[in-house]
């Protein structure tokens, strides 16, 4: 057991040795350090609060990593020194820290740990997959990693894994009393507070029961987690509708920023709260939310304390991308889009598009004779989805700068972006005329869908490619209906089907356009060429087909605070797909 006399309290306090032994190496100044025991840590995000939890079995080890000061990486300064020889050991990660001889921080650090002190630790990580699941004792959502990359650890006065931090130090005796100095402890006390963010009640209480910084530590964490628990229980009470609910809340901000972009969107009730608010007036109120205080805290503290111990902030500017984002997406123009069919899928693996024919012309029966049964024939055509995606920073520089317009252009460009995707992908399966199941081409002669020889588009070449879709029979030969609708062109033929399809008083017969007010005109202005096309409603005969990710429909947002960006970082993705599943709705012309 250790023995501390203190100068303002003379009692003998004890407490456990942590570990057992000492590993402060003077000569070389390396110490052992546990990185992470894999223990739950408390989190919150717009579902609410879950525990995160770290599968140490998949993490990346490095040779070595950086040694920070509390996660800072403003400047060298912050660096204190580096991790090496990290290993598993004994079901915890564990690496052997070394200090830097030229930093001064780090010359602190050196001395107080000769004297026996320990501190936290906490590594910086980089996830590449999480799984969800629900906690079988508690029933409390767990996030667990299946993929992790080790950045950085740092020492800190308070960690979220309490088994996490710097072993005993120095060399203890059992009998001799250790004098510490209580304004030192008193100090450090004050020190650990204005890090977590507790006031000065905290501090008298730990100070007036003559606690020691190990002690403070332990209470400080304890506090944050009641804190944590407190404020989870206080807002999931509350239905949908009301702002203590966090994902309301994030809706109602994200509402607001986005409404500062675009005056003419009407805001809904419980985003006006929040309209004229800056960044930092919104960082400042999710901090409030959150039950900690900003006073005599600089802007750039404020915002970067909001972004890593709040969920609404982060999500607030994750629904104002999703907003714009989306009123983008749907604006763009896609001609080939609204010719083809979407539909779902449940998997990445193919969709499989299966389709019947025979023979289903009635016959006579005669008395006591028996029905005929029509022979069915299976054709069938596969595609599948992929994941697609692009990763964006909203950087702590545009917070404090409220430069949000920049962010709100470009998440209305991405906007654009996946739809001019989605008409790219679905165009590349029409011009490249790929093979079917049968073995030939979509557009091929023997598919009675493909003109003999090109021409510009007029009544005798539109005549010829309506009677091709006319006459189009099933995979048994059976007549189908199929009634061209849509006449597709690309934008250097915009103007001439224009023309063609305009209605025009004829002052004889056979002035008369036929396929004035039959055919719509659809324009891809993707599409180059003289080719033009007639298409049947999709609906009819659903040809072309796209297909999302079953519940993600178009772009969707997920948002990270990471090291790598100094600020959030927003990854758009979409899974997405697309082919032919028929080739009886569209007839081709190479044009002239």
């Amino acid at each position: 057991m250790l023995q501390i006399l203190t100068r303002d309290h003379p009692e003998v306090l004890t407490r456990a040795e942590a570990g057992g032994r000492t590993t402060w190496n003077p000569a070389d100044r390396t110490f052992t350090v546990v990185m992470s025991s894999g223990a739950p840590v408390t989190r919150a995000d717009a579902r609410g609060v879950f525990n995160e939890v770290i599968d140490l079995a998949t993490v990346t080890i490095p040779t070595s990593v950086p040694l920070l000061d509390a996660h800072s990486r403003r400047s060298v300064d912050d660096q204190l020194g580096e991790v090496t020889n990290i290993r598993i050991e004994n079901g915890v990660l564990v690496g052997t820290g070394r200090l830097s001889q030229h930093n001064q921080r780090a010359q602190r650090l050196a001395a107080e740990m000769a004297d026996g002190a320990t501190f936290a630790a906490s590594i910086g990580y980089e996830a590449t997959g999480w799984a969800e699941r629900a906690n079988p004792s508690t029933g409390r959502r767990e996030r667990v990693s299946t993929g992790l990359r080790l950045l950085e650890t740092s020492l800190l006065p308070v960690g979220a894994d309490p088994a996490a931090g710097t072993r005993s130090a120095a060399p203890i005796s059992t009998t001799a009393p250790v004098i510490v100095d209580r304004a030192a402890v008193n100090a450090e006390i004050r020190s650990i507070a204005r890090t977590v963010g507790l006031g000065q009640d905290f501090v008298d209480a730990q100070i007036d029961a003559g606690a020691t910084a190990d002690g403070a530590r332990a209470a400080a964490f304890a506090a944050l987690q009641s804190r944590s628990s407190t404020t989870a229980t206080v807002r999931s009470q509350h239905n949908t509708a009301t702002l203590d609910n966090p994902e309301v809340r994030a809706r109602a901000i994200g509402e607001a920023l986005y409404a500062r972009h675009v005056p003419s969107h009407q805001v809904t009730h419980p985003a006006r709260e929040f309209i004229g608010m800056t960044t930092l007036d919104l960082a400042r109120d999710c901090l409030r939310i959150a039950g900690i205080q900003t006073t005599g805290l600089s802007p750039a503290t404020v915002i970067e304390r909001a972004l890593l111990t709040t969920s609404d902030f982060p999500a607030a500017y994750g629904e104002a991308l999703d907003r714009t984002l989306r009123r983008s997406y749907q604006a763009a123009p896609s001609g080939i889009r609204q010719l083809s069919r979407q539909t779902t899928t449940r998997d990445f693996r193919n969709r499989v598009s299966i389709s019947y024919a025979s023979d289903l012309t009635l016959e006579k029966v005669n008395e006591h004779g028996e029905f005929k049964s029509g022979a069915l024939v299976k054709t069938e055509e596969a595609y599948h989805v992929d994941t697609f995606g692009k990763i964006v920073g909203l950087t702590r520089q545009m917070l404090v700068n409220d430069d949000i317009g920049a962010f709100v252009d470009l998440a209305g460009r991405l906007g654009q972006a996946a739809a001019a995707f989605e008409a790219s992908f679905l165009l590349a399966r029409l011009t490249s005329n790929p093979l079917m199941s049968d073995g030939k081409a979509v557009f091929h002669a023997d598919h009675g869908n493909l003109a003999a020889s090109g021409g510009a588009i007029a009544e005798a070449t539109l005549s010829a490619a309506r009677l091709a879709l006319r006459s189009q029979t099933d995979a048994g030969g059976n007549l189908i209906s199929v009634t061209p609708r849509y006449l597709l062109v690309g934008r250097e033929l915009e103007t001439a089907a224009e023309k063609f399809l305009a209605s025009i008083t004829p002052a004889k017969v056979d002035d008369t356009n036929v396929f004035s007010g039959r055919l719509s005109l659809i324009v891809e202005p993707r599409l180059t060429g003289a080719s033009w096309y007639v298409v049947a409603d999709p609906g009819e005969i659903p040809c072309l087909e796209y297909s999302y990710l079953e519940g993600e429909p178009g772009p969707q947002i997920a948002q990270e605070v990471g090291f790598d960006v100094d600020g959030v970082r927003f990854r758009v993705r979409e899974v997405f797909g697309g082919g032919w599943t028929d080739h009886r709705g569209w007839f081709r012309n190479a044009g002239a």
